[in-house]
């Protein structure tokens, strides 16, 4: 219960309620062409087509070299100091 303080008896109460449903047919409810429909999947894999050709050519898809090739190694070691 939402009280801070509980009460010693918690409220009770039977309620009955009844609903009547009443199906009825949409006004115009011939749905959507199938030609929209057909359209709009063609469109959308034009797209996305097109999303991923521009992301080809600015180079998304290229794979990197994994790092830890012996050239970066040798970067990341500092350099050897002799205490002469």
């Amino acid at each position: 219960m939402p009280y801070r303080i509980l009460p010693r008896q918690l409220p009770r109460k039977e309620l009955l309620v009844a609903t009547a449903v009443q199906w009825t047919k949409a006004e115009g409810g011939h749905g959507v062409p199938l030609w929209i429909i057909i359209l709009a999947i063609l469109i959308g894999l034009l797209l996305l087509g097109l999303l991923i050709y521009i992301l080809y050519k600015l180079g998304f898809f290229k794979r990197s070299l994994p790092y830890g090739t012996a050239m970066e190694k040798a970067q990341l070691k500092p350099p050897a100091t002799s205490d002469a």
